[in-house]
């Protein structure tokens, strides 16, 4: 009786020497078809759970509060792109470009600046005009 293995299955004091498999939780993706379908969304108290609008390309974030209230944030989704490996020869390239053409604009501003600074006095009747009240002072 004791050996038997059909014996522990009826008798709730035996111990039970069969090994529990924890059980999978099943996962599915939860598809919407735009905002009003989101809206009707129903979840328990402090959970969450995301949703594939069928419409765009959007996945909707539901989140409720500690009283069932759903408030649901959109976020767009793209394909991800590799970005191509960033060339250092044309950025020097282009930099070295940018330098010269400041150099050149710098020599610019430099003789223009020079030839307004040897030319001091403005030739204008009034700047004479009041040279020739101060001289009388």
């Amino acid at each position: 009786m004791y050996n038997n293995p059909y014996y522990a299955a009826f008798n709730p004091y035996a111990v039970a020497q069969h090994s529990v498999m924890p059980t999978l939780q099943q996962q599915q993706i939860i598809q919407v078809n735009g905002k009003a379908s989101v809206d009707t969304i129903q979840l328990a108290p402090n959970s969450s759970l995301l949703a594939m609008d069928t419409t765009a390309p959007i996945v909707w974030m539901c989140v409720s509060d500690g009283v069932g209230k759903v408030t649901s944030t959109p976020y767009d989704i793209k394909v991800h792109e590799e970005k191509p490996p960033v060339d250092v020869e044309s950025i020097e390239q282009r930099i070295s470009k940018v330098e010269k053409i400041i150099s050149e604009w710098e020599d610019k501003i430099n003789v223009k600046s020079y030839a307004d600074s040897s030319n001091t006095k403005p030739n204008n009747a009034k700047y004479q005009q009041n040279q020739a009240s101060h001289a009388d002072r």
